[in-house]
Formats: C-alpha cells, sequence, structure tokens
C-alpha cells in the first residue's frame, strides 16, 4: 500500500486562494509566513501569465502559418467582438479619472511582480492633456520578444508584409499586432475614436512601448485615426466624455 503524501488538512490549504492564507498569516501575527505566501503567489501568476501569452502567440503563428496572415487580422477582430467591445463601451461611459487606476492595475498585473526573466516594468507621467505609461519592457508582447520566443528553430511569427494593423510595420512581432485592434482600429470602426492610443517600440530589444490615456478624448492626435485610413472627426462622441470630477 502506498504511503499517503499529503494529510487532508494540507490538501485542504492547497486548494485555497493564497492571498486568503497570507491575510490570515497576518491577521494572526505570522508575518514570516505571510511573507512567504505573498512571494507564492507572485510566482503563481508569473506561471499563468507566462503560459497563457505564449499559447495566444502560437495559436496566432499556427493561424499565419496554415491560412495566411491577413486571417491573423480576421482572427483577432473577431474575438474583440465578442468580448472587448462591451468592455470598451463601459470604459468609455465610465468615469475617465478612474480609468487611469484601472489601467495602473492592468499594467501592474501585466508586471508578473518583478519575477521571471526580463518582468514587465512601467511608470506613469502626467502632463495638461494626458497620462502616459511608459513601459519597457511590456510585461506581455515586449516580455515575449526578450525571453527570445521569436529566436530560434521554433521561432513564433512576425508579420511578412507591413499592415495596418502592424503599425505600417514588416516583421512585427505577431502577438503584439493584437494592440492595434484593441486600442485603435476597433474602437474607432465601433465607437469613432481610439480607446488607448499607442506607441510601439522602434526596437524592441531597448525602447519602450507607450500608451495614452487622454482627459479630453478631442485632444487625441489625429495619426492614431490617419493610421488606418480614417478621419478625426470634429468632435469625439460625446458619450466618451467625463470630467473626472
Amino acid at each position: 500500500m502506498s504511503q499517503q503524501w499529503f494529510d487532508p488538512g494540507e490538501l485542504a490549504q492547497m486548494s485555497r486562494p493564497t492571498m486568503d492564507r497570507a491575510i490570515e498569516a497576518i491577521d494572526r501575527g505570522d508575518l514570516e509566513e505571510a511573507r512567504a505566501l505573498c512571494s507564492e503567489m507572485r510566482h503563481e501568476w508569473r506561471f499563468l501569465h507566462d503560459l497563457m501569452a505564449e499559447q495566444l502567440l502560437g495559436l496566432v503563428t499556427f493561424i499565419q502559418e496554415r491560412f495566411g496572415e491577413e486571417y491573423v487580422a480576421d482572427a483577432w477582430t473577431l474575438s474583440m467582438e465578442r468580448g472587448w467591445r462591451k468592455d470598451v463601451a463601459k470604459i468609455q461611459q465610465a468615469d475617465r479619472r478612474e480609468i487611469v487606476k484601472s489601467l495602473a492595475a492592468t499594467w501592474r498585473a501585466h508586471s508578473t511582480s518583478g519575477v521571471g526573466s526580463h518582468p514587465g516594468a512601467f511608470t506613469i507621467t502626467e502632463d495638461e492633456e494626458k497620462f502616459t505609461f511608459t513601459m519597457n519592457p511590456c510585461g506581455s508582447g515586449q516580455r515575449l520578444w526578450r525571453r527570445g520566443r521569436y529566436q530560434g528553430p521554433n521561432a513564433f511569427g512576425v508579420t511578412r508584409q507591413a499592415h495596418d494593423w502592424s503599425y505600417g510595420r514588416e516583421g512585427f512581432p505577431l502577438y503584439c499586432t493584437h494592440c492595434t485592434f484593441m486600442n485603435e482600429s476597433l474602437p474607432i470602426r465601433w465607437y469613432g475614436a481610439p480607446l488607448y492610443p499607442s506607441d510601439p517600440p522602434d526596437d524592441f530589444d531597448h525602447d519602450p512601448c507607450v500608451w495614452y490615456w487622454y482627459k479630453n478624448p478631442d485632444d487625441i492626435p489625429e495619426r492614431h485615426w490617419t493610421r488606418y485610413g480614417a478621419d478625426k472627426p470634429d468632435t469625439v462622441t460625446p458619450a466618451h466624455r467625463s470630467t473626472g470630477e
């Protein structure tokens, strides 16, 4: 008869959220246990985050290789129509000040809490018009690049031609093409304006990826429309407005 490896109590603890266990440890004054659990949780998320990002890159690479590059654009468009479109509508109706906090939370999640190779890192600056999120590296797409996933015999795909959905660039990482749909072209198509106007790195090994959040969408530069052959309206749809006050 084989030896039992864990008792029922240990198995029950394994199945509970790590954050709950860490909070309980803090409440009973066991800060060493709480610190250990917080460290475990950082690595738990990093593993899942990287696995899902790499699988998504593998999927769009398969689409490119099996069906052709134009189907990558179709895949992003159809998948975002089913989910992201509703989220964009909610974001554009929300208090614009609150979205700064939400976007920061998104990039903290993508940072994988500073663990793993080439962990994501970002800064936020504010001027009169906007907030600028400067990622170096971006914790998802750019991190895949810096971790070597586009190199070697099993390299994932980059664009074979220049497209508006690759910021006009050939050899652009396929994973990162979703940002053009998510941030700019699809929100323009659905609601008339980009959501998070963005500029990708010139050099993925060194340069930052930059996203913007404008206090007043009317101030978004016209170039974020013309990239896709679209015209910036004289006034952005009123539904996009919020003072943040």
